[in-house]
């Protein structure tokens, strides 16, 4: 497991000249944002639950659920106050996707 979370860091920490949209995408700073507060969001929510319940399954869906409602709810709230963007709910899904492996490695 170590390995694999090795090569995925790798693999989105590389400069991709052939496909600029990727690397865009990473260095704008609120795709940090949304990436960053939904990794913290999940993996908080996925610690906790499996600490109080003993059960992965649950613990991971409850996580994943957590990061991404919340990533889509800030962005139901931009579309009367902000500026939505898809890329938002992307980096949101990524961000949680990440919190919750990272998390679960340690099951």
């Amino acid at each position: 497991m170590k390995r694999m979370l090795y090569v995925i860091i790798m693999i989105l920490s590389v400069n991709l000249h052939a496909q600029t949209s990727i690397p865009e995408f990473f260095n704008s700073s609120d795709k940090q944002l949304h990436m960053g507060g939904c990794y913290v969001v999940s993996s908080m929510t996925t610690a906790y639950i499996y600490k109080t319940t003993g059960n992965k399954r649950t613990a991971i869906a409850v996580g994943l659920g957590t990061g991404i409602a919340l990533g889509v709810a800030k962005e139901l709230y931009d579309i009367k106050y902000g500026n939505p963007e898809l890329g938002d709910i992307a980096a949101d899904v990524i961000g949680a996707g990440l919190g919750v492996f990272c998390i679960s490695i340690t099951f």
